[in-house]
């Protein structure tokens, strides 16, 4: 397991949430809210066995972030890490299991740290996480169902080499959308997700404070599209100064398969 640190989405949506993360030589798994069938193809695809899973960190208890964990429990036996609120919605497991607190550090070994924090999403438990290889310094945040962004959370992963960051709703798209006014009040109301915009907005402190490479997450396959979030995340920074490929790199993760990442 040499090699540099890397990021690779492998699902990223409202259907199923997973990411691969090299770090210190290590591969960790944050979230697991696919089939094992396919979170295993996905794993292969990218170059990487089950097997060489040393843990999955869960972010909260959504089912597309933790419905693959008791197969892929049972199957790999990989330890699993999450708060208690989203640990308790788990059972049938096979694996080592850990239990957090929302402001944990956790250490795999001397040189790789977890970091969580919590996050205003509308369930117990919730939180994101910092990975950080303490050799290298590289770091990677994980950021998505964030509810709302506030200044604890912007500190948490100032200046991160890469962000996965949640742009979850165009807000036209929500507003004129099928879903019912109450759903739309639950997912834009500070306790869901961002928009676009929000997204974009927080970019521009995390370029300030030293972060160059983003990946866009979590997109609502109803409420959103790529060349949306995209465009709504390039032309709101064009507008503040920052050019794309100058000052920062950005990707849109994909909901279906593995995304390319980044590599440290």
């Amino acid at each position: 397991m040499t090699g540099p640190d890397r990021i690779i989405p492998l699902f990223s949506s409202s259907s199923g949430n997973a990411t691969l993360i090299k770090c210190h030589g290590t591969y960790i798994l944050i979230d697991c809210g696919i089939t094992c069938k396919r979170l295993t193809k996905a794993l292969v695809d990218s170059g990487v066995y089950p097997d060489d899973i040393s843990a999955i960190f869960l972010t909260h208890r959504h089912g597309d972030h933790i419905s693959g964990v008791p197969v892929f429990s049972r199957k790999y036996h990989t330890p699993i890490y999450g708060t208690k609120a989203t640990l308790a919605v788990l059972d049938n497991l096979a694996s080592p299991v850990t239990e957090i607190e929302e402001n944990d550090i956790i250490q795999l070994d001397e040189g790789l740290e977890i970091r969580a924090f919590p996050t205003p999403h509308d369930v117990r438990g919730s939180v994101c996480y910092r990975i950080v290889n303490n050799e290298t310094k590289n770091s990677i945040a994980v950021m998505t169902d964030l509810g709302r962004i506030n200044d604890g959370m912007k500190g948490f992963a100032r200046s991160c080499d890469v962000i996965l960051l949640e742009s979850n709703y165009d807000p036209y798209m929500l507003e004129h959308g099928e879903y019912p006014k109450e759903l739309q009040k639950r997912i834009s109301g500070g306790h869901g997700h961002i928009s676009n915009p929000e997204s974009a907005e927080v970019a521009e402190y995390f370029i300030i404070n030293g972060t160059k490479k983003f990946i866009l997450g979590h997109l609502s396959p109803h409420n959103n599209t790529p060349a949306i979030a995209l465009e709504t995340f390039t032309s709101t920074l064009s507008d503040r100064g920052f050019v794309e490929g100058v000052d920062y790199e950005v990707k849109v993760a994909k909901k279906d398969e593995p995304t390319e990442g980044y590599i440290l």
